[in-house]
């Protein structure tokens, strides 16, 4: 169940003192972020097991605030634009001026992401980036070309794997270029999948460009097109974004911490597994979202743990 379901919850979180969230303690302000992190569903794995017990409470931190400041952009799409981008700039102000000392009742997210940050040392960019992506996607317009879609997942996706390296001291110049590439695989993988679901929302992440190439009007995108251009366009789109997870697979040889090194593969081999089934659904992909059930983990599982 999601603990900030309405947009009377999210105004109420936006408050300093978090509002009727608010919270007297840090550990009652993490525990509130893992309600958070494991009150959403996600084929890809969030604060698993394999991520270490001395670093999870940071991690509940960071996944919350990203999907806090998604959950501003979900549900005030359709308010007025000003308040959704003033919302998502409040709360980028509020996390590097926040101090719980000025506050009896403290805001559960801010006061968690704040220990997070100076304990683990942590720079102020990737946040901002995070929300900057947001404010982009409430002037969406359909991509022109993949570089497009690359440049918006270096704000939406990428910042992420920085955070989540930086939480194992680990990040630097060959990890970052690695890192990179799954975030955008990551991200890619969850625009073709919600292919069916962004249809209603008017919203095409397939690049222009492509869909020009094999003589696909976007107009009529998915209601008259040839089915064999418009598979052979997916499959381009679907390689292109498979190259992303075969270039940064190799950044587990360069983890030093053995259970993030499992963490990353396997959220490499989710995304590929996820890839394969929107791959597979061909052109139903327009009306079918794809989702990974408990029997695929566990074979996800066995194939990272097993493999050599």
């Amino acid at each position: 169940m999601n603990v900030i379901s309405t947009k009377d919850d999210i105004f109420e979180l936006l408050k300093p003192d978090g509002g009727k969230f608010g919270v007297e303690s840090l550990s009652d302000s993490y525990k509130f972020c893992k309600k958070v992190t494991y009150g959403h569903y996600e084929n890809f794995p969030v604060g698993s097991l394999l991520i270490p017990k001395y670093n999870r409470n940071y991690f509940y931190s960071i996944y919350t605030f990203s999907r806090f400041a998604d959950d501003i952009a979900d549900e005030l799409d359709y308010e007025d634009k000003a308040i959704k981008i003033s919302s998502l700039e409040k709360l980028s102000d509020m996390i590097e001026s926040y101090n719980p000392d000025d506050f009896i009742i403290k805001n559960p997210l801010l006061f968690a992401l704040r220990d997070t940050i100076l304990n683990k040392e942590l720079p102020y960019e990737p946040f901002r980036k995070l929300i900057t992506a947001f404010i982009m996607d409430s002037d969406f317009s359909q991509p022109e070309s993949m570089d497009d879609n690359i440049n918006y997942c270096k704000y939406s996706a990428n910042p992420v794997g920085e955070l989540v390296l930086r939480l194992f001291d680990n990040y630097d110049s060959q990890t970052a270029l690695l890192s990179d590439s799954i975030c955008t695989g990551l991200q890619l993988v969850n625009f073709w999948q919600d292919i069916s679901v962004d249809i209603d929302k008017k919203r095409i992440y397939l690049p222009n460009d492509i869909l020009q190439k094999y003589d696909i009007d976007k107009k009529t995108l998915f209601n008259s097109p040839s089915e064999a251009k418009l598979e052979a366009c997916l499959q381009e789109i679907y390689e292109k974004t498979e190259n992303f997870f075969i270039f940064g697979s190799e950044l587990s040889n360069y983890i030093k911490n053995k259970r993030l090194k499992y963490e990353i593969k396997l959220t490499v081999e989710s995304g590929k597994f996820i890839l394969e089934k929107v791959r597979k659904l061909g052109i139903k992909i327009t009306f079918i979202r794809p989702k990974l059930n408990k029997t695929d983990f566990i074979l996800l599982f066995f194939k990272i743990f097993f493999s050599k």
